[in-house]
This record gives C-alpha cells, sequence and structure tokens, in this order.
C-alpha cells in the first residue's frame, strides 16, 4: 500500500472514509480530516470523531466470506 492509498469506502451522507487500519480497527476520516478508530460494532476505541454509523462500521470491519466460486481461501 503506497502513502495516500485509500482502501475503504466513502459513506453516502456524512462523505467521511471508513476503512480498516493495520489493528483491525475501523478508522474514519471525516471531510475536514478529523479522524477517530471505533470497533467493529461501532463503539469508540480513540480519536475524535464521536458520530459514526455503527452499520458501516461492521460492514467495512466485518469478516470477510469467501466466494463460492474462489478455489482457494483469500489470504489477507
Amino acid at each position: 500500500m503506497e502513502a495516500g492509498d485509500v482502501y475503504g469506502l466513502r459513506h453516502p451522507f456524512s462523505g467521511a472514509i471508513y476503512e480498516v487500519d493495520e489493528s483491525g480497527a475501523v478508522l474514519i476520516t471525516t471531510k475536514d480530516g478529523r479522524a477517530g478508530r471505533y470497533r467493529r460494532n461501532g463503539s469508540w476505541l480513540d480519536g475524535e470523531v464521536f458520530d459514526v454509523d455503527p452499520q458501516m462500521c461492521n460492514w467495512v470491519g466485518g469478516v470477510r466470506a469467501q466466494h463460492r466460486l474462489q478455489s482457494e481461501p483469500k489470504v489477507s
């Protein structure tokens, strides 16, 4: 991953970016640059962002299933 690359989802209403960090927590970065870290259930860990979407945290930080047509498990 190069510096500046984003592998996450943009929230459709707030515009915040939801992505998983190295520790497995969900990192939320708002449009104005504030950031916060949350567990995948939406509970706060640290940072200055307090208004997040818990469903989006679960979707981004949740367990990835193997596709039924995938022959080998995906290593992440």
